[in-house]
């Protein structure tokens, strides 16, 4: 596919009976996750998807290992099930900077930008416990925005993940929709979260009122994981609750 926009989905052509087969956010023993890459591709072939995207979290100091990776998930890539390389990265500030190396950055195919800390302004992170509910989702709506202004931003990463699971705290619609018209707007994917998201079919459905791209992605960290958000959304399997532990 020529361009990134190849890959995002049409809310509108998703059904129960008609889930695409794209995982577009897994983790190996590269960053975070539990099992290689060949033993994640192998899954998501027994899964039946058609594309994945192997995420991997880097950073502006990420180091000379990226591009072994990259090499080793092109190196599973077969007509079969295509292997995609990605990136997750962190948006630094309220000006929407990203965590992103320029040598990572010409690597991959697709940048999912997440929210996964709370700057302080002054260059530092707060601690998760002096943040509040309310702060944690006015922050995290800011920075969700700013990421969505930054021309490198090509996903935005399991919206409001941060509030859901770790705060147990549900936005209100409206902050919700900000974020997805936006997306439309900007032509950035909004990432239907099979780990962060406990009603992704009202997110499918709020994406297609807008006219927002979407990508599917489990965000997966271990062979059993891989394809999860196809599960949930055939109704193979149960979305995340608040009453799970984190």
């Amino acid at each position: 596919m020529a361009n990134k926009q190849d890959w995002f989905l049409n809310p509108s052509d998703i059904t129960a009976d008609t889930v695409p087969k794209f995982d577009f956010h897994m983790h190996t023993t590269w960053t975070d996750g539990t099992a290689s890459t060949a033993d994640m591709y192998a899954q998501a072939v027994a899964e039946g998807m058609e594309a994945v995207m192997f995420s991997e979290h880097s950073r502006k100091t990420s180091g000379d290992w990226f591009g072994d990776f990259a090499a080793e998930v092109r190196g599973v890539n077969s007509p079969e099930c295509r292997a995609l390389v990605g990136t997750e990265v962190k948006v630094d500030d309220h000006d929407g900077s990203l965590d992103l190396a320029p040598d990572v950055h010409n690597e991959v195919d697709l940048v999912i930008v997440s929210v996964h800390r709370f700057p302080d302004g002054q260059g530092g992170l707060r601690e998760f416990r002096d943040v509040s509910a309310d702060d944690a989702e006015d922050t995290e709506f800011s920075l969700s925005l700013a990421a969505l202004d930054n021309p490198d931003t090509d996903i935005l990463g399991h919206p409001f993940g941060m509030t859901l699971r770790r705060y147990r705290r549900q936005p209100p619609e409206d902050r919700w929709r900000a974020l997805i018209e936006k997306c439309a707007g900007t032509n950035i994917a909004f990432d239907i979260s099979g780990r962060y998201h406990p009603d992704p079919w009202q997110l499918l459905e709020w994406c297609r009122e807008e006219n927002a791209p979407v990508v599917l992605g489990s965000d997966a960290h271990a062979v059993d994981e891989v394809g999860r958000i196809q599960r949930i959304l055939e109704g193979r399997e149960a979305a995340w609750t608040f009453s799970e532990s984190s």
